[in-house]
This record gives structure tokens, C-alpha cells and sequence, in this order.
């Protein structure tokens, strides 16, 4: 017998549930823009910025078709592009850090 069975599968990971921007660099990259866009199909990072959200340190606004932005309720989240924000910790939401950048 020249091959080798083996009860060993080797699992590969997924083409479309790769992470843009993990939690850390997602939560960089908004406070030091003050806000950015998430496209409707970036399941990943809406994901993280939904457990950010639960923590307070995002602000998650829906995009409607006509351009304008309402809040994402809870568990009511739909096919639409988002807006993370940084919440108004001083001043208003969305405004970028002092510098534009976010100090660790």
C-alpha cells in the first residue's frame, strides 16, 4: 500500500469571512477620521464595530438611499452601508481626535 490514510482533515478558511480591519485597527482608524464608511456586504467589520458599539466606544449610523443617517436600533440591522463614528466623549460625535490620530 503506497498512500497513507490518515483521519486528518485540514480545514481552510473561507474566501469572503476574512477580517478588513480587526477590532483594534477598526477602533484606530475611526477616532483618528472621526468617522468611516463600512460597505453593506463587510459582514466582519460590522460585526466588530457591533460588539464596539456594546462597549460605547463606536457610534453605528445606517446609511438610507437618499444619503441620509439614522441610527442602528438593535438586532434591526439590514443590507445597508454604515457610518462608525467616534461618540462625543467631549464636543460632537464624529470629530476626529486632537491630532487625527488615536494615542495608545
Amino acid at each position: 500500500m503506497s498512500e497513507q490514510q490518515t483521519n486528518v482533515v485540514m480545514f481552510r478558511p473561507r474566501k469572503g469571512a476574512e477580517i478588513r480591519y480587526p477590532a483594534k485597527s477598526l477602533l484606530e482608524r475611526v477616532y483618528a477620521a472621526g468617522s468611516i464608511a463600512v460597505a453593506a456586504d463587510d459582514i466582519a467589520t460590522k460585526t466588530a464595530a457591533t460588539m464596539l458599539e456594546a462597549l460605547g466606544l463606536l457610534v453605528i449610523e445606517q446609511v438610507q438611499i437618499n444619503g441620509t443617517i439614522q441610527p442602528v436600533i438593535r438586532g434591526q440591522a439590514t443590507g445597508r452601508p454604515w457610518r462608525l463614528s467616534k461618540p462625543a466623549f467631549t464636543g460632537r460625535a464624529g470629530a476626529p481626535d486632537g491630532m487625527g490620530a488615536f494615542l495608545a
